[in-house]
């Protein structure tokens, strides 16, 4: 195992010992457990703001083959 170090804020670390006591659990396996339910969730994150892009083509475009520049721009 590897241990891995962090700093929460006072209000974060007291709901992660409520939670932990509420589940009769350890802080740590609680931590362990979001971690790994976090690595192997493949939901989309709906706040993504890639989710809320409104393109509007216009007809002939070619947005599908130059979808780079239409999300990133040209770079200039």
């Amino acid at each position: 195992m590897k241990v891995v170090q962090t700093t929460v804020s006072p209000e974060e670390h007291a709901l992660l010992v409520a939670r932990a006591r509420r589940a009769q659990r350890s802080l740590k396996d609680l931590l362990r457990s979001i971690i790994r339910s976090y690595l192997t969730s493949d939901d989309v994150n709906a706040d993504d703001p890639f989710f809320s892009l409104k393109l509007k083509g216009k007809k002939g475009e070619r947005g599908s083959v130059e979808h780079d520049v239409a999300l990133y721009g040209t770079g200039e």
